[in-house]
């Protein structure tokens, strides 16, 4: 029968647990591309509850005809000159429909409504979220998903919310560079830490089964 007892717990360093998207508003970056469109915060409330700001995003649609969100604007005309994204996703209208253009000679104008010449065509739609870190998932590369079946809600009937569109523009990253790298420097240091503390642990156990285990 064997005598072994637990010694005691051991701890396997650090570890990233999550990785939390920033909705900040990111700079803009002139392209002069009609089908680069970016989204311009100017006033989203404060979430009282949580103490985060809200954020605005494109409405899309995928294959499936699964409603999706994104912030970036880097959009395309496909063969049948509906307006998609990169990967395929349609945009939509406000009201969720495809929005069918006949050439790449469109306007936005700041209030998201797109003109072929002087005739309205379709208002892009744009959706709000109070707090997108608790009411949206990730799902894809800059895509997100709403948690709850409903989705999110109009931007243009949100109260207190303001922000425009900018044609010949996306949003380039919102990182900041020096909190990052302030950020990853304690994190290496709280590695050096942990590993300093495993090596402490080898050589106790070393001594415990090839030392004391002789006496």
């Amino acid at each position: 029968m064997s005598n072994l007892s637990q010694v005691g717990g051991l701890s396997t360093g650090v570890y990233v647990q999550e990785a939390n998207p920033l909705f900040t508003q990111g700079t803009l970056e002139e392209t002069q591309l009609n089908t680069d469109i970016s989204l311009v915060d100017e006033n989203l409330p404060i979430n009282e509850e949580t103490g985060r700001q809200g954020s605005v995003f494109f409405t899309v649609q995928d294959g499936d005809d699964a409603i999706r969100y994104t912030r970036n604007g880097s959009f395309t005309l496909d063969g049948q000159g509906y307006l998609t994204t990169p990967s395929g996703h349609y945009v939509l209208k406000e009201n969720n429909e495809k929005i069918q253009l006949d050439s790449d000679r469109f306007t936005v104008a700041e209030n998201g409504v797109i003109l072929e010449g002087n005739v309205q065509t379709a208002r892009l739609g744009i959706c709000y979220s109070d707090d997108p870190s608790l009411q949206l998932m990730k799902d894809g590369v800059g895509l997100y998903k709403a948690v709850n079946d409903g989705g999110l809600p109009s931007a243009y009937a949100a109260a207190d919310v303001s922000f425009s569109t900018e044609q010949g523009f996306l949003e380039g990253s919102n990182v900041d560079q020096s909190r990052t790298m302030t950020e990853m420097m304690s994190a290496y240091r709280s590695f050096e830490a942990s590993q300093k503390v495993l090596q402490a642990y080898d050589k106790s156990l070393d001594k415990a089964v090839n030392e004391v285990g002789r006496l």
